[in-house]
Order: structure tokens, then sequence, then C-alpha cells
């Protein structure tokens, strides 16, 4: 009966009788026949994998809506599409292949989110250990000699790290910082106990006090994005290769589906900026466009919070020695990213006597710079003031503009200077920075400052710099200052390097009395890894020459340091040495000094070369160890030896590690590198016929080893008598009995042993 129907349709439409009458049934009244296909769906090249069901319906092609949706068309409606004749859709179909394609308007396709690639967090590791800093000074200036001895003790574990410092000289020690603190590094959350200063906002006075303080640190999440970053959008008609430059600078490379995309939180410079977002399709066709931007480092990031609360007792006489305290105080300030562009902060400080309290706002409404303004107000016993502040900043690739005003009015105080006596403090301040390119690939810079501190002494200062290269390498800068109401002080410099690490110097100046300076001087760097470093200067003024020299070396253990000065009339000569002794995993380790995080790569094997972050650190000891110094703190940094010159006979199973250390602490980084015995054995049977190739064999009971050519069988790790088990041709077991020698050198024969 379809078979008919088809007939009778088909003749209905090639006989022209039949398609005007003639008794004929209308063509109408026939509908084409509905036949169901399973096909191959393609949208603007991508395939998605799967056979989709499609309907045929003469030239008619009918999709279910959901598998348009799923293929993520974005198409609305319940009944089935008609995808060769919708208006927004180009279709081709492939009966042959049973491949249906269709190219749909990115506006049809889904929004393609695509994030900066960043690193997993890395959960820190730490072992117990002490570590003492030391840094011991002398000098001699007319007969009269100095010596002191500053030095840090600290103690780390996964409790938290509890450090003093202080200051030895011969009229006693001077303590300078006694502190616990312990971080969590999951919340970026760091509680401090002791003395500690407290967290200040740009508007806001930190102060020294004695106490606790429970404080964000995002520097301990440095996979966390704090700024607010632009998002770069883009569309792609097919699937392309989407290339972001920053400033000239590719920045992100990805791979998009076709449709509309965005780059969201791509790491990208302070300031002004423009991107450049290029996709360039199989074929090689490329869309570039271009957007400005501007990343305002003042603003968080949406939703984040930062925070600091503290409480205890003002420090007085910090390096006088004692333990000076004084009136209780606490404070405490929050900062909030509402969105992109805005973020509000709040502050509040108090002590008998005293409360202040005030609100702040950073703004960065475009392309066009950051706007900052906070009022701060204060209210004591006899008085009560505020605190104004505005400021607008814009940083570009070479442009650099900031304004900031701030006035207090008299009545105005804090805990910085509430029980300093006569303390005036500054009433009202204002300064104007600028620089912009000149000429000849130079940089102008300008500064104006104006101050009235509360007693009424004024200063307004003008300065102007201009530099530009010179030469290859070389560099010249000019400089006036002028101070409107007195004097004007002018210097030039003309510096020259060296090398890589030296340069030369050498530049006339003269001061604000009208004197004039002629110096000249020459330096070298000293290595990062250590080595020499020096620098000389001698300079004329009205008073007579003058002159200074001095040197440091840097080894693995220790810096020294060492130096003379003298003007014709006094002669000063002083010398140092600095570094540090550690105690980790029972074991002590002689360094420089050690202000941040360190770690131990333990093989068990001496001689072994090791890498941090693909920098050659040294060979381990006697002892299988190297000290590793200076590792980047909360960094998830990559530790790794080179096996190329391990002996033949020695395995590391593992060769590298990602670890990242908590600041001021070290660890343990286990890379360990074992002797592995290896012997040769060649099975054969009765007959002494070689088993085959690919036998099974068991070491001992232990599955896993075959049989390879001519009998040959590796036995790893093993010695003395090792039973072998495996099985004959025919397919009846048989065992062999090896003795492996204790004393067997590399890769050593046994010869035949018969398996019976």
């Amino acid at each position: 009966m379809r078979r008919f129907l088809l007939w009778w349709a088909a003749l209905a439409l090639l006989l022209p009788g039949a398609a005007h009458g003639d008794g004929a049934v209308p063509p109408a009244t026939f509908a084409p026949a509905v036949a169901t296909l399973f096909v191959e769906l393609v949208v603007n090249r991508q395939s998605g994998g799967a056979a989709v069901e499609m309907q045929q319906q003469g030239d008619r092609l009918l999709l279910d809506p959901d598998v348009l949706r799923h293929a993520g068309i974005a198409l609305t409606g319940t009944a089935a599409i008609d995808v060769a004749h919708h208006p927004a859709l180009r279709t081709r179909y492939d009966a042959g292949a049973l491949r249906l394609s269709i190219d749909v308007p990115p506006s049809l396709l889904p929004m393609h989110r695509i994030a900066a690639g960043h690193d997993a967090r890395v959960t820190p590791i730490v072992d117990t250990g002490a570590l003492l800093n030391y840094d011991l000074y002398a000098q001699r200036i007319d007969r009269r000699t100095t010596v002191s001895l500053w030095s840090e003790q600290r103690v780390f574990g996964g409790f938290g790290t509890l450090s003093n410092t202080g200051v030895a000289t011969r009229r006693g020690y001077v303590r300078l910082d006694t502190r616990y603190a312990r971080v969590d590094e999951a919340r970026a959350l760091e509680a401090t106990a002791g003395d500690l200063i407290s967290r200040a906002l740009p508007w806001t006075s930190a102060v020294r006090m004695g106490g606790v303080q429970l404080a964000r640190n995002f520097a301990v999440r440095p996979d966390l994005v704090t700024v607010p970053l632009p998002s770069f959008a883009g569309e792609a008609a097919v699937p392309s290769a989407v290339d972001l430059f920053i400033n000239g600078y590719r920045q992100a490379r990805s791979e998009v589906a076709p449709g509309r995309f965005v780059l969201d939180s791509v790491p990208v410079v302070n300031g002004a900026g423009e991107a450049r977002v290029v996709t360039t399709d199989a074929v090689g066709r490329q869309v570039a466009t271009v957007i400005p931007f501007y990343v305002a480092p003042e603003l968080l990031r949406p939703g984040l919070t930062d925070f600091s609360i503290e409480g205890g007792a003002l420090r007085h006489r910090y390096g006088g020695g004692g333990f000076h305290y004084g009136r209780a105080v606490a404070s405490a300030s929050l900062r909030h990213g509402v969105d992109r562009t805005l973020t509000l902060s709040a502050h509040v400080e108090g002590t008998r006597g005293l409360v202040a309290a005030g609100a702040g706002v950073a703004w960065a409404p475009g392309r066009w710079g950051a706007l900052s303004g906070s009022v701060l107000a204060s209210r004591t016993a006899v008085a009560s003031g505020t605190q104004v502040t505005a400021s607008y900043g814009y940083v570009a690739r070479n442009v650099t503009v900031g304004v900031e005003h701030v006035a207090r009015s008299s009545g105005f105080s804090d805990i910085a200077g509430f029980d300093l006596g006569g303390y005036a403090g500054s009433r009202r301040s204002d300064r104007i920075t600028l620089s912009v390119p000149a000429p000849g690939n130079a940089t102008l810079g300008a500064a104006l400052i104006a101050a009235r501190a509360g007693d009424g002494e004024r200063l307004r200062l003008a300065s102007l710099s201009w530099s530009m290269p010179v030469g290859r390498g070389a560099s010249l800068f000019a400089a006036v200052d002028h101070d409107l109401a007195r004097r004007f002080s002018a210097q030039v410099r003309l510096v020259v390097p060296l090398g890589t690490r030296a340069l030369a110097s050498a530049g006339v100046a003269r001061d604000p009395a009208g004197g004039t300076r002629i110096q000249a001087g020459l330096a070298q760097a000293m290595p990062s890894h250590g080595g020499l470093g020096y620098a000389a200067d001698l300079a004329r003024t009205p008073a007579g020459a003058q002159g200074q020299a001095s040197a440091t070396w840097r080894g693995r253990a220790v810096q020294l340091d060492a130096g003379i000065a003298g003007n014709g009339r006094a002669t000063s000569v002083w010398g140092g040495v600095a570094g540090s002794v550690t105690f980790l995993n029972g074991r002590a380790y002689v360094a420089n000094a050690l202000p941040g995080a360190f770690a131990v790569v333990a093989t068990d094997m001496a001689n072994v070369p090791v890498f941090y972050e693909n920098q050659p650190m040294g060979r381990t000891g006697r002892d299988g160890r190297l000290f590793v110094p200076a590792v980047t703190a909360w960094h998830p940094g990559s530790f790794a030896i080179d096996p190329v010159d391990l002996p033949a006979d020695a395995v590391a199973h593992d060769t590298q590690a990602r670890a990242m250390l908590r600041g001021g602490t070290g660890a343990v980084i286990r890379l360990p590198v074992v002797y592995r015995r290896s012997v040769t054995a060649r099975l054969v049977d009765a007959q002494d016929t070689p088993l085959p190739p690919g036998t099974p064999a068991t070491l001992d009971g232990a599955p896993g080893t075959v049989v390879g050519w001519d009998g040959v069988l590796l036995i790893e790790g093993r010695h003395g008598t090792v039973t072998i088990d495996a099985t004959l041709p025919d397919g009846r077991p048989c065992r062999a009995v090896a003795q492996v020698p204790e004393t067997a050198g590399v890769l050593p024969d046994l010869g035949k042993v018969v398996c019976r």
C-alpha cells in the first residue's frame, strides 16, 4: 500500500492532467511519505559524535527541538523544526553518508566562558624545625669600635611559627619583636599574637602594638585573583583557535567551539592596556578585535572581602629595649568588592578617651583611571575632628598620573598620635605627580608637593626629572627640585653598563646650600647564586674629597661584607658576617640568612644533581641530601633530580616533586634513589630447549614477569635463593631455582637455569 501511494504521488506530479484535474485526485490530498533516519549531526563543522533521529518528508528535514537544543542551538518551541526551510539555518544533507550539516549564526549558539588556566591549589607542606638567623657587624671610627649582633630565633611546624628578633651589643640585649603566627591557607587567614603592626587602609595609619590580630592574607593564596580582571568577548562561526594579546604580547591561547565566547580572569598588566582578540579557523582565516581596558589595583574582585581586626597595647620606644607598652587600643578595617567598578571600605579604632570611624570608596568607572575618597571622623573628650581624603590615579604603558589631597581639621586625632604629647602632625597635604614620554625615547616626570603641619610650618616643593637612553645601554638622568619658599637643588647623572653585572656612573649635583658635588662610581652586582660584588664611589664637595669602597661575597653557608670610607679627616672601617643555622629532620644545616622558606631534598644517594624551578642547586652530599635556600613561599615549586648520572643499578621512582612551602618554614622533599640489583638467567627445559618468549613466570610467587627471547628472564631486586615457576610448552608446570649473589655486578648473567 505504501509503495502504491508513492507511485501514485509521483504520477500525479508528472502528468499534466493530474495536476489540473481530469478526474484525478489533487496532489495536495496525498502528503509525501515520511522516512525515519538516523544521521550524524554536524553544527558549524563540528560533529556531535552521535547519531540523531531525523524525519524526512519530501524536501522537509524535521528534527525534534530538544535534539537541536542539545547540540547547542538556541531554538524555542516544542513542535518538530524543519531545518531545511528555517530562515536562520543553512542546511546540507548528504544522503549517502547520512550526514546532516547545519550552519548556525553565532547568535543562536551558547556562550562559552573560558577561564585562564590556573594551577590547582596545592596544600602546603611543613616539617618541624628550628632556625637561627644572625648578622654580626663591627665598625671602627677614630679608634672607637662598636660591635652588634642581630639575630632571629624561629621555631616552626604544623602548629605555626614562633619567632623572636633582637640586637645584642656591649650594653646588653635589645628585644625587637616576639610573635606567634598561624595561617589557614584555605580561607586565606592569618592569626598573630605578640608584637605586631596593625593593618592600615590607604587613608588610615598603622601602629605597633602588643596583642592579637586576625586578618586576611592573600599572599598565601597565589591562585586567588583579588582584583577585578577584564573579560574579553568574541564569537566564532566554526571551531577556531583564540589568541589573546595584551599590549602586543600573547597572554593566552584556547580552542573554542562555534558560538560566542568570553575569556575570563586572564592575568593582565595593571593600569590601562589594549587587548587584541584574534580568532583563527581551520583554514587560517583570522578575525581580530581590539578592546581597550583598565585594571585598577585599588579595587577588590566582586564578592571578595578583605579585613583585619587587632587589639592590644601600643608599643613605645621600639628598639630602645625593655617591654614598653602603653594604653590599650583596638582597630578594625574592612574592604569589600561590590562589583567590577566599585569597592567599599570602612575603619574603626579606639582607645580610652578616643574613638574614630570612617568609610571610603574606590571607583574605576571605565578605562580612565580610578577615583578614591574617604571620610574619617574622630572624637575625644575635648575635641572632634575629621580627615577627608581624595585621590585619582591613572597608569598606562607610558603615562602615569597621580593626584592626592588629604585634609585634617584641628580637632582630628587617631591612635597613632593620640598620646604623643605635643605632636602636631600634618593638617593638609597635596600631591600631584606626572610621568609622560618625551622625544628621543625619553621620559619626563614632574611632581608638586604641598603640606602644612599643625604648628603652621609649610612645605611647597616642585620637582622635574628627565631620563633618556644614550648609546648602547647607557642612560642619562637629570632632575631639579625647588622649594618654592627657599632654594633649589639639581643633579645630572650618567650611567654606563659594563658587561652584564657591572656599571659605571658619574654626575654633578647642586645642594640647597649652593654647594656643588662631583661624583663618580663603579659597581658590580653580586650574582644571584653567590659570588663577589663590589662598589666604589669618589666625590668632591666644598668640604673636601670623600670616598667609599665596599665588597660583598656570598657563599653557600655565609655572606661576608667589608668596607672603608673616609673624608680626609676621619676614616671608618666596617665588616660583617651573616648567615643561618637550621635544624630540620634531626640534622643541622648552615646557609645564608633565611628570611623566607627553604627545603631539603633527600635522595639517600650522594652526588645526585638537584634542580629547583629548572635551576641547578647543586649535588647531594655524602648523606644524600642537599639544602635548597631561598624557596619562594606559597608558590607551588618544582623540585627535581637528574637521573642521567645515576649508576646503572640505581633507580629513582620519582624524579620530580611539586611542593608549596609556608613562609618562614622548611620541609624535606623526598626523591629517594635506591639500588636495585638486576640479573638475567636463561630458562631451559630438561632437553636444554629455551622456554618460548612470552611464557608467564613468577618469582617467589609474585606474578608479572614473562620470559624473553632465548629463554632470557630478568630478575630484579632480589638476592639469595629465588624460586621461578613457569609453564612448559606442553602445558605442564615447571619450577626452577636460581642463586643470585649479593655482590653481583651490573646486569650479570646467571647462565642456564633448568625448569623441571
